[in-house]
């Protein structure tokens, strides 16, 4: 059951541009993993917790955890601003068989007020991140690869993800840039190894279609160089904005169904559940992500609110 993904391994390591990023079904609950410039986007701390668990059953399937904190800044006193700042901080850790990353990254994003429900952020990450290859327990053909050279690499390199985020009460768009320094790997594969760049651009809109009711539909985009499209496709029934229940599909990859649940007033739970589509179905079939959001806002008058990001209402 190793050999896919050691292989897999071997492809990043000898300089190919497999998914080097982690990857997520529920990005809509979770937008400020794809785009730094989502800081500061409510009016409140936005804490999240998250564990998914790829290919279940299959040895050396990619596991990944993280959590974020994002919030606004504000002067005290004043409750609404036109412009404002948002800061945050992201830390993810992931692990694919041999090979793993951890993460830890710092969000600064400005906020300028279009319109009256129009808003542009422009967002930085940036941090640094550990990368690790336990050479001695992958299986080689030739031992002498001189894209292997140790029996355990692990480096630190720093990692900068500029991103712009426009959304009002009812639509966002963004566009972000990952791995934008393209480090090269150093010890881990051969001169030419570096990570590509991958270039992420997410969408969505809310219909009302009742008094406490909307449909959402969204998109997720991800271009890099050498691999082909990564589309993430998405819809979502919600009532009250606390609770939905809606479906995904994941090109070449898998079938999505996803649901989430608010409880005790600043809770949110979402879970989803992905049906593998690829050859990779023979050996498992099923991936489980879990999120567990914590947004303590106060309820305000309307008015005075600043706009929220329907993305996580």
């Amino acid at each position: 059951m190793r050999y896919p993904v050691t292989l897999f391994l071997l492809l990043l390591v000898s300089g190919g541009h497999a998914q080097q990023l982690a990857q997520y079904s529920q990005y809509v609950f979770n937008q400020f993993s794809v785009n730094p410039a989502v800081a500061g986007s409510k009016d409140c701390l936005d804490l999240r917790l998250g564990y998914r668990q790829q290919w279940v059953g299959y040895e050396g399937a990619p596991t990944t955890g993280w959590v974020s904190l994002h919030g606004v800044l504000r002067a005290k006193g004043k409750p609404f601003q036109a412009n404002k700042h948002g800061v945050g901080a992201f830390i993810e850790a992931d692990e694919a068989g041999n090979f793993g990353y951890t993460g830890f990254l710092l969000a600064y994003a400005y906020h300028i007020q279009m319109s009256r429900n129009f808003y542009l952020s422009m967002g930085l990450f940036a941090g640094v991140r550990q990368v690790k290859l336990s050479v001695g327990e992958v299986t080689l053909a030739d031992y002498d690869d001189p894209a292997l050279t140790s029996q355990a690499t692990a480096l630190v390199y720093p990692e900068i993800t500029p991103g712009i985020w426009c959304y009002s009460k009812t639509a966002w768009a963004g566009l972000s840039i990952h791995e934008a320094l393209a480090n090269r790997l150093g010890e881990i594969g051969t001169d030419e190894s570096r990570f590509g760049r991958h270039i992420m651009f997410s969408a969505g809109y809310r219909y009302r279609i009742g008094r406490k009711t909307a449909f959402v539909p969204s998109g997720l985009a991800k271009f890099a160089g050498g691999a082909p499209i990564a589309m993430d496709i998405n819809g979502m029934v919600e009532w009250n904005r606390l609770h939905g229940i809606g479906i995904g599909y994941r090109n070449g990859d898998a079938l999505v169904a996803m649901m989430k649940v608010g409880f005790l007033k600043y809770f949110q739970l979402g879970y989803s559940y992905d049906i593998t589509t690829s050859r990779l179905r023979s050996a498992s079939s099923n991936t489980h992500e879990v999120i567990l959001a914590i947004t303590p806002c106060r309820a305000d008058d309307g008015a005075k609110r600043m706009i929220s990001c329907p993305a996580f209402d």
